[in-house]
C-alpha cells in the first residue's frame, strides 16, 4: 500500500476545464474522416480525459476493504474510512455516466443531419458531463485532503517487528536510532502532532522491523487523541515484541508512577511479549539504579543510555533472543 502513488486530485473546475480545453487542442491533430468527425472526435477525447483521470485516481487509491485490519483502522482514525469509501465510490459513478452520456451523444450525433445540429449535440455532451464532475466537487475536495493526509502512512514488511512503547520523551527514538547503526534506514512519517519511525536492525542475514511509536499518556483508550490511537493500533496488530522504555530520571516530565501505569495498562490489555528498557541511566545516581532493579518490573530490565550509547548492545542481544 503506497497512497504516494495517488495523483493529483483536482477540483471539479480544474478537470473540466483541463478535459474541454484537450478536446478543443487536440481534435485539430487528427485527420476529419466520416461526417462530423470534428464533432466526434470532441467528444470523444473530452471524455475520455475526464474518465482517465477519474479512473486513474481510482486506480490508485486502494479500497478500503480491501486493506489489512491495521491499515483500515488507521485510514478510520486519521480520515474516516467510510466516508472515503463513499468518495471513491461517487467518482466510480461519474466515471460510467460520462462514458454512458458519451455513448448516447455520439449515436445522436451519427443521425444529425446538419453541422450546427452537430455542434449542438457535441455543447450538450459538455454541458452534461460538466453538471457530472461539478456534482462530485465535494468528494474531490475530500479526496484531495485525504490524500495528503495518508500520502505519508507507512508501509510495514511482513517480519519480526519490535514496537518500541512509552511516554512521550523518554528517549524512544534515540534507540531507535542506536539500534539500527550510524546510518540507519529510518523513514518518518508524520501524523497529526507526532511521528511513527521504522528503521530495520541487521544481525547476520536477518532483519528486525523496529517501530517507534507516538508518546503515550496516563489514560483510558475512550480519551485517547489520534496520535496515541494510532500508537495503539500499531501495538494491536504490528508487535511480536514491545520494548517499553521508562525514563526513571523524571527528566521526561512525567513522573515514574505515571509511566508504571502506562506500562501496565499496556501489559494487562494487549498480553504482548514486553522487554523493559531503562533509558538516560546517565542521569541516575547508581543507588537510584540498584534499588530499581529490586523493584518489579525492573528486576530483568535492560539498562542503558541512548544519549551515550551505553547497554545499546546488550538491548540488541536481549531483542535477538526473542526473534530466535
Amino acid at each position: 500500500m503506497n497512497f504516494k502513488q495517488v495523483p493529483r486530485i483536482p477540483s471539479s473546475e480544474e478537470l473540466v476545464e483541463y478535459a474541454f480545453s484537450r478536446a478543443r487542442r487536440r481534435h485539430r491533430l487528427g485527420r476529419a474522416q466520416g461526417r462530423w468527425a470534428s464533432e466526434r472526435r470532441r467528444i470523444v477525447l473530452a471524455s475520455a480525459s475526464v474518465r482517465r483521470w477519474l479512473n486513474r485516481i481510482l486506480a490508485r487509491m486502494p479500497e478500503v476493504e480491501s486493506l489489512p485490519p491495521f491499515y483500515r483502522e488507521l485510514i478510520d482514525v486519521l480520515v474516516d474510512a467510510e466516508k472515503l469509501s463513499r468518495s471513491l465510490r461517487s467518482l466510480r459513478w461519474a466515471s460510467k455516466k460520462i462514458e454512458r452520456i458519451e455513448g448516447d451523444c455520439l449515436r445522436r450525433l451519427g443521425r444529425a443531419e446538419s453541422a450546427e445540429e452537430a455542434r449542438r449535440i457535441r455543447r450538450e455532451f459538455y454541458g452534461r458531463a460538466a453538471s457530472v464532475v461539478r456534482s462530485i466537487d465535494g468528494e474531490l475536495a475530500y479526496l484531495r485532503d485525504a490524500r495528503e493526509k495518508l500520502k505519508n502512512l507507512p508501509t510495514f514488511r511482513e517480519m519480526f517487528t519490535a514496537v518500541i512503547a512509552g511516554a512521550p520523551n523518554v528517549g524512544k527514538s534515540s534507540l531507535l536510532r542506536q539500534l539500527t547503526g550510524a546510518e540507519p534506514r529510518i523513514e518518518s512519517y508524520p501524523f497529526t502532532t507526532t511521528s511513527l519511525l521504522v528503521g530495520y536492525m541487521r544481525h547476520g542475514f536477518r532483519e528486525v522491523q523496529l517501530v517507534d511509536t507516538p508518546g503515550l499518556l496516563d489514560r483510558k483508550p475512550e480519551e485517547m487523541n489520534r496520535a496515541e490511537r494510532q500508537c495503539m493500533l500499531a501495538l494491536r496488530h504490528l508487535a511480536e515484541l514491545v520494548v517499553f522504555v521508562f525514563d526513571p530520571s523524571e527528566s521526561c516530565g512525567y513522573t515514574l508512577e505515571q509511566q508504571l501505569r502506562i506500562h501496565e495498562g499496556i501489559a494487562s490489555s494487549l498480553g504482548l511479549r514486553m522487554l523493559r528498557v531503562v533509558n538516560k541511566a546517565d542521569l541516575l545516581q547508581e543507588e537510584v539504579l540498584e534499588r530499581l532493579r529490586e523493584r518489579e518490573p525492573f528486576r530483568e530490565a535492560v539498562v542503558c543510555s541512548a544519549r551515550l550509547g551505553e547497554g545499546i548492545e546488550m538491548l540488541r542481544s536481549r531483542i535477538l533472543e526473542y526473534v530466535n
